[in-house]
């Protein structure tokens, strides 16, 4: 059995407190962000990065340009929020947290190269992985050869632990966990006669094929249209609109990110359909998707994740941490920021260890498999053999006078 590890501290300081930080690449950047790390090595060849003990060093994979961009810059805000935190209370047994940001532009071919970057620096103790699975999966085989563990707080994708990539973590619930929950949320709600909206990547491919089949084995219901598009280049969805009306769709189950959703409902709400339901995984659950399709058009809106920024429903250090996130970025957190945030803590309070401290690699992987738990903002934590958080839950939240709210 697990120890319960001493916490480290990780609360938020008070909002009017600068959030300037040392050694980060800020999302407002430009786009050569990504290349500090090379830029560092060629310059240094990372000797005197290697040697300072004063510093723990950590890099950030996610798109911070491109359609994804929210929530690259939720991952950004809640990894900056954590090492602030940590940094202000004395950092990790003395040392200082520093991380650099690398843009994988939620493009697989980018994250390869992002991957190889952050390898090639050699001073990295761990990457805070992409929000997009298939970004992560790309990454992967030059971190793990370069012995870095990647940590995920938002990929979903079942694939990433079937894979046996023995140097990757993620503490939120996988997706057929989430799928099998959205499902059953639509049919209690007495919804029969679902069509799907999914796009190319594998993640919401995955969950298309879940859905479906989780109705027919569980329900007996069939999926009565369904619509695949790649979200890059179709951004008109009139045609699928109305085929999904036309054949008699009670509700909608949305497989995608937030910009293709609120598209979807906000030119179905134009076309004169708004009477169905419309149920989301979890990358829809982002205040974004309230934004591009106005509050009116997502009222009701339902998704599920593993955080909701409801204050009602909040206290101690959750509820510290959405105030001054709400502070730093005008805008409510999703799991991607609170996901990050924990991470980072949770990390913190791993290398705080005694036995840990020095550890890297696999020895850190299997050490934090053996021996950490931990109590977050988003999940609590504890990791399995495979990379699973075995203590993670999810919950059902829906858009209310325009903002997202815990579900009742």
């Amino acid at each position: 059995m697990k120890n319960r590890m001493k916490k480290v501290v990780c609360s938020l300081l008070v909002a009017s407190l600068a959030l300037a930080m040392v050694g980060c690449s800020s999302s407002s950047d430009d786009a050569a962000a990504d290349t500090s790390a090379d830029a560092a090595a060629e310059e240094e060849g990372g000797e005197e990065a290697a040697s300072d003990s004063e510093t723990i060093r950590f890099a950030l994979m996610s798109p911070m340009t491109g359609d994804a961009a929210a929530t690259g810059a939720q991952q950004d805000n809640g990894v900056k929020l954590a090492v602030e935190a940590i940094n202000a209370a004395g950092g990790v047994n003395g040392k200082m947290l520093e991380y650099d940001v690398f843009d994988d532009q939620a493009n697989t071919n980018q994250a390869v190269i992002c991957g190889e970057k952050i390898a090639a620096d050699g001073n990295y103790r761990f990457v805070v992985a992409s929000n997009s699975s298939g970004c992560s999966q790309a990454a992967y085989p030059a971190l793990e050869a370069a012995g870095i563990p990647l940590v995920s707080g938002v990929n979903t994708a079942d694939f990433m632990t079937n894979q046996g990539f023995t140097m990757y973590m993620r503490i939120c619930v996988k997706d057929s966990a989430q799928t099998e929950q959205l499902v059953a949320a639509a049919v209690e709600a007495g919804y029969t006669k679902p069509a799907i909206f999914y796009t190319t990547a594998e993640t919401d491919t995955t969950n298309f094929q879940l859905a479906t089949q989780f109705l027919k084995d569980n329900y007996d219901i069939d999926v009565v249209e369904s619509a695949q598009i790649q979200p890059e280049t179709e951004k008109d969805f009139a045609a699928h609109i109305t085929n999904f009306r036309s054949a008699g769709a009670d509700c909608v189950f949305f497989f995608s990110e937030y910009s293709p959703a609120a598209l979807f409902i906000k030119q179905a709400a134009s076309l004169g359909w708004e009477d169905y339901g419309r149920y989301s995984s979890a990358g829809c659950s982002n205040p974004q998707l309230i934004e591009i399709a106005g509050a009116d058009v997502a009222e009701g809106f339902i998704s599920v994740s593993s955080f909701v920024a409801d204050k009602e429903h909040a206290e101690g250090e959750k509820l510290d941490f959405i105030n001054n996130y709400v502070e730093l970025a005008d805008v409510d957190p999703g799991e991607w920021a609170a996901g990050a945030y924990d991470v980072v803590c949770m990390m913190a309070d791993v290398l705080s260890n005694e036995e840990a401290a020095d550890l890297t690699g696999q020895e850190l992987v299997d050490w934090i498999k053996e021996n950490e738990t931990y109590e977050g903002i988003m999940v609590d934590i504890d990791i399995d053999e495979n990379g699973d958080n075995t203590a993670a839950t999810i919950v059902q939240q829906v858009v209310s006078d325009g903002v997202w709210r815990q579900a009742q």
